[in-house]
C-alpha cells in the first residue's frame, strides 16, 4: 500500500498533537461501501502504522453527512451508502488527512469498491489517546 511507504513522516510528530477524527466515507448509489465497512475499519486497524489509531466504525446516516461542495452528477451521488470511522489522526495537519485519505481509499479498493469515494474528514470532541 503506498501510504504505508511515507508512514516514517509523521515519526517526529508531537504525541500531544493526536486529534480525534470522524471519516465520513460515502459510494453515492453504489452500495460496495457501506457492504465492506468493517472490512474496511480491520483492514485500517492492521496496518503497521499509527497515523490514525483506535479506530472504529459505524454506518453513515445519509441525512446526517455534509452535502458534497459540488454537484452530484460530479461523481456517483447523492450520499446514499456509507459508513462513519472514528479515530485518533496523529495530527491535524494537511499531511496526515492527506494520508488518511490515501490510506482509506486504497483499502476500499482492495476490499472491491471501486466507485468514486466522498471522504470528509472532521475534528469531534474527544480525548485522543496519546499513547
Amino acid at each position: 500500500m503506498p501510504a504505508l511507504r511515507s508512514v516514517a513522516w509523521f515519526a517526529a510528530g508531537d504525541p500531544h498533537a493526536r486529534t480525534p477524527v470522524q471519516v465520513s466515507v460515502n459510494s453515492g448509489q453504489d452500495p460496495a461501501l457501506a457492504a465492506v465497512a468493517a472490512q474496511l475499519t480491520d483492514q485500517l486497524t492492521r496496518l503497521d502504522q499509527t497515523v490514525f489509531a483506535n479506530v472504529s466504525h459505524d454506518s453513515a446516516d445519509p441525512d446526517t453527512a455534509p452535502p458534497p461542495p459540488f454537484d452530484d452528477s460530479f461523481w456517483s451521488g447523492p450520499p446514499l451508502h456509507g459508513a462513519t470511522l472514528r479515530g485518533d489522526l496523529i495530527e491535524w495537519t494537511c499531511d496526515a488527512i492527506g494520508w488518511l485519505a490515501e490510506a482509506v481509499a486504497n483499502c476500499a479498493a482492495r476490499l472491491g469498491a471501486v466507485s468514486p469515494l466522498l471522504l470528509t474528514v472532521a475534528r469531534t470532541a474527544g480525548h485522543a489517546d496519546a499513547g
